[in-house]
């Protein structure tokens, strides 16, 4: 993983839990796959875990949504732009075959800002 996207990571995924002085924004928002069931799917799942197939075509944005403490699977390179609830807005090249493992993260919104599908496996508690 380059050193770059290694420290968008350093508090939290693609820097997703954005701070406001010192302290995280939270909101109450739904879940992704809830938020925006054409991009997320839940395509396994038990009283424990779900696992979740995730695809934004080129240009795609999803719908405002947050996640639990989760894992993360690069399928893909992946070009995004990530958009917190605060509006502040970030941007990451994620290389396929990435892995991470993020705390929870607050509202945002994230648009494929590549020419390619951005396609990822995320691991979420029930």
């Amino acid at each position: 993983m380059p050193k770059h996207f290694a420290r968008l990571f350093a508090h939290g995924a693609l820097s997703l839990g954005f701070a406001i002085g010192g302290a995280v924004h939270a909101q109450t928002v739904p879940r992704s796959f809830v938020a925006s069931p054409d991009i997320y799917k839940v395509i396994a799942q038990n009283d424990q875990y779900k696992v979740i197939a995730v695809t934004w075509k080129p240009g795609q944005k999803d719908v405002l949504h947050g996640h639990p403490a989760n894992a993360v699977y690069y399928l893909t390179d992946c070009s995004l732009r990530i958009h917190a609830q605060n509006g502040t807005v970030r941007q990451a090249e994620v290389q396929a075959g990435s892995a991470i493992v993020q705390v929870a993260i607050p509202g945002h919104i994230l648009e494929n800002v590549g020419a390619a599908d951005c396609r990822l496996i995320m691991f979420e508690p029930a």
